[in-house]
């Protein structure tokens, strides 16, 4: 912390009071969860041909790896030149200037908060509550109680989202090493599900899928008559392929697969180069793997006619339940409901991970610009007993059970969501200038940093080459998205002024912060927060 506030004096610090005590096992079992692969399968199936009808879902993906791994090698290289907390705001904000390193932790900590607690009310209504009523259905005592508590009163589903939400926090605040134990759990159990299942869609023929669908009846219809009752309510089809949707549906696949997240601990991570490199690269190849060959798979044994409309009957039911839940889909496909249950509970327990994947970066954001004086030292502050910061955490729990709380009582449009997926990839550009201008802005740390940092292609750091394929591969489908706005939207709805407003607010208020920050410091304490960057802050 800073020992002392008269205006001359050099701006010093002691320890951060945070240890190292994440292994390269929990970065992997963390990126796995952030990227959301396990997730990314049932919401993209209904989503992607829905949301985005005419993608290339080939080229989607080919193209996201490519820019994935100029990423992940960002991310690394990034890490392990400056293993601290903080992430892309100790990166840009040392690198470039403070204002560089705020606009993405800005924008990332704002799409936490909103996803955290969005997420959360989704995981009951849209997984954990079908998976029980698909099976089961809705006579029994736990599918009732389910059933009542979930899409009963909204002041049930209020509290069951806070009682997550707390004891979450909790984990995360009690002790981060116990926090990491859950994160082990839940991807290990999502992983298991999500291969179970892809070696029943290996082996079970098409004409039985639609067959166990059309006998078991979970949506009411059978498959003839989802197609009819889409296109009866207004679903159309064939819709024909268009660069421009593509490019807007990678926007929301990378929503899901692009976790460079784990940059925001680094300072707390075991030997931060070998382990990003593990858990970075090991996680999101295996991520990519797993949603390529999982959204691909389905969308072959069930066709992307049917399920563009089978999407297209669940956005436009006002309440999620397990109607036109992927459930359905997992049931028609592994014929049992105790095996569907199994695969259900493992996705649900997915998209619980999601939830708890920001809770740690979230509050490393909130104390790494404590530590730099943008916001009261009392957010830097770490527990002596737990050895995390206490206060941070706290303040990202409530405004997130504030965020689950409404969402339950006014739930989240689709123009919402899209938005916050522009918002993380403009989140997640910067660093890709970043890492391209490292070694030519700071030549000392770069010379310093480990050598997988250091790679070079033919005379030229591998960092800038891969920090210019991940700007401007973000740059441009960003731009495409401002430009052509109903390349992100839908069949039914554009990617409207809303949403846009909502984006350009975000980034105005992360342009703006640190400027007002700092004349609010020097003129309340006679500081100047210019010089906190000249040095690198502690791990």
């Amino acid at each position: 912390m800073p020992e002392n506030d008269s205006p001359k004096t050099v701006f010093t610090r002691n320890s951060t009071g945070l240890v190292k005590s994440i292994t390269a096992l929990d970065v992997l079992s963390f990126t796995l969860l952030a990227a959301g692969p396990m997730v990314l399968i049932p919401l993209g199936i209904e989503e992607l041909p829905t949301l985005y009808e005419g993608v290339n879902l080939y080229l989607a993906f080919g193209i996201a790896i490519v820019l994935l791994l100029a990423l992940s090698y960002n991310t690394v290289a990034l890490s392990s030149t400056f293993p601290r907390a903080g992430g892309d705001y100790v990166f840009g904000s040392r690198v470039v200037h403070p204002i560089w390193g705020m606009v993405p932790s800005f924008m990332v900590l704002f799409s936490f908060v909103v996803g955290i607690g969005t997420l959360v009310p989704l995981a009951l209504e849209a997984f954990f509550a079908p998976t029980f009523l698909t099976s089961y259905g809705s006579n029994s005592g736990v599918s009732t109680w389910v059933f009542n508590w979930i899409y009963g009163p909204h002041l049930n589903l209020a509290v069951l989202c806070a009682v997550i939400l707390i004891i979450l926090f909790g984990l995360a605040i009690l002790s981060t090493k116990a926090w990491f134990w859950f994160v082990r759990f839940v991807s290990i159990y999502a992983l298991v599900a999500v291969i179970a299942f892809l070696i029943y869609l290996g082996v079970t023929k098409q004409s039985t899928i639609f067959s166990n669908f059309n006998s078991q009846l979970s949506t009411g219809f059978n498959q003839s008559q989802v197609l009819a009752n889409a296109t009866q309510a207004g679903w159309g089809y064939p819709v024909a392929a268009s660069a421009l949707v593509t490019s807007g549906a990678m926007i929301f696949i990378f929503f899901f697969l692009a976790a460079p997240i784990s940059a925001y601990f680094a300072g707390e991570i075991r030997n931060a180069s070998r382990s990003m490199a593990i858990g970075m690269f090991g996680g999101t190849v295996v991520s990519w793997l797993i949603a390529t060959v999982g959204i691909l798979a389905i969308v072959a044994a069930f066709g992307y006619k049917f399920l563009s409309a089978f999407g297209f009957e669940a956005l436009i039911n006002t309440k999620v339940s397990s109607a036109f839940s992927p459930n359905a889909l997992i049931y028609a496909v592994v014929g049992d409901p105790n095996v569907a249950f199994f695969i259900g509970l493992g996705l649900s327990f997915a998209v619980l991970g999601l939830v708890a994947a920001p809770m740690l970066p979230a509050s490393r954001i909130l104390f790494s610009w404590s530590f730099d004086r943008l916001i009261p030292t009392h957010f830097a502050s770490v527990s002596d007993r737990t050895h995390t910061p206490v206060l941070s955490l706290g303040v990202v729990a409530v405004l997130t059970i504030i965020v689950a709380s409404l969402d339950t009582y006014y739930s989240s449009v689709l123009g919402a969501f899209l938005a916050t997926t522009v918002i993380v990839a403009i989140a997640f550009l910067p660093n890709g200038v970043t890492a391209a201008i490292l070694p030519f802005r700071k030549k000392d740390a770069f010379e310093n940093a480990p050598p997988i940092a250091k790679k070079r292609i033919g005379g030229v750091p591998l960092v800038t080459v891969s920090g210019l394929v991940h700007a401007v591969g973000f740059g441009a489908l960003i731009i495409l998205v401002f430009l052509y706005p109903a390349a992100s939207g839908t069949s039914t709805g554009t990617f409207g002024s809303g949403p846009l407003a909502v984006v350009a607010v975000a980034l105005l208020l992360s342009l703006i912060f640190y400027p007002i920050a700092r004349a609010i410091r020097k003129s309340v304490s006679h500081i100047d927060l210019a010089a906190v960057y000249r040095e690198i802050p502690p791990e």
